[in-house]
């Protein structure tokens, strides 16, 4: 069988993880394939996180070889943590060296929550504050108005896969605002999306989650219009 007869997507992933290709993999259409390349990061600070955006290049150019209908950074932090517009140069830095389409995961999180029609939103992350206020000032940058956001303080990349779902949704049921619009869940370490539907009804608001985005706007972007049954973002 040839998996990737529909589209097939190029995925930039962080060495440590498990949990992009897993969740990219589990929830793809038919007809769609998963790619997966992966960088070096060693740790989930400002310059960790810098150092694994220059080794993005050389990723995307090993999967171009294998000719990709399109190519996603998948990590949030990674693909924001220069400040606004950062995760453009990614996506030019990108498409310059595979010569296929480009995104990445801060990008297509931008464009869940302004399908959503979000402007007030709350945020999670595994994160250290440090990264958080970068994070933030993204999102700010980007036209939301971040209400609260808060971060569990991990330095370490390995500490991201095992995080659990238990522990995000009480710290993100910690965050939450009765004027919020859309519950962000930040980090593609995290193994989630299982648990989207579950906290949009007991949050009462859309919940928006690093892998759910990064694979809803690669397949909007190739325009794959499935509801795969990730919450009300897969709905649009």
């Amino acid at each position: 069988m040839y998996y990737g007869w529909r589209a097939k997507i190029g995925l930039i992933m962080p060495a440590n993880g498990t949990n992009p290709e897993c969740e990219f993999h589990r929830f793809a259409p038919e007809g769609v394939a998963v790619m997966t390349q992966r960088v070096l990061f060693e740790r989930v600070d400002v310059k960790g996180l810098k150092e694994m955006g220059e080794r993005v290049d050389d990723a995307a150019g090993l999967l171009a070889t294998g000719k990709p209908d399109l190519i996603l950074f998948g990590c949030t932090s990674g693909s924001l943590i220069g400040g606004a517009g950062y995760d453009q140069e990614l996506i030019r830095r990108i498409e310059k060296r595979s010569g296929a389409k480009a995104f990445t995961t801060s990008s297509a999180v931008i464009m869940a929550l302004r399908a959503l029609g979000a402007r007030r939103i709350v945020v999670s992350t595994p994160y250290v504050d440090e990264v958080n206020k970068i994070e933030k000032k993204f999102l700010e940058d980007n036209g939301f108005e971040v209400l609260n956001i808060k971060g569990l303080q991990n330095l370490d990349p390995n500490c991201m896969p095992q995080t659990t779902l238990r522990e995000m949704y009480h710290l993100t049921k910690g965050v939450l605002d009765p004027s919020a619009d859309a519950v962000f869940v930040s980090c593609t370490g995290l193994g989630i999306v299982h648990g989207i539907n579950m906290m949009e009804q007991d949050f009462g608001v859309p919940v928006i989650t690093s892998n759910q985005a990064s694979l809803w706007g690669a397949l909007r972007s190739l325009d794959i219009n499935d509801n795969v049954g990730l919450g009300k973002l897969f709905t649009l």
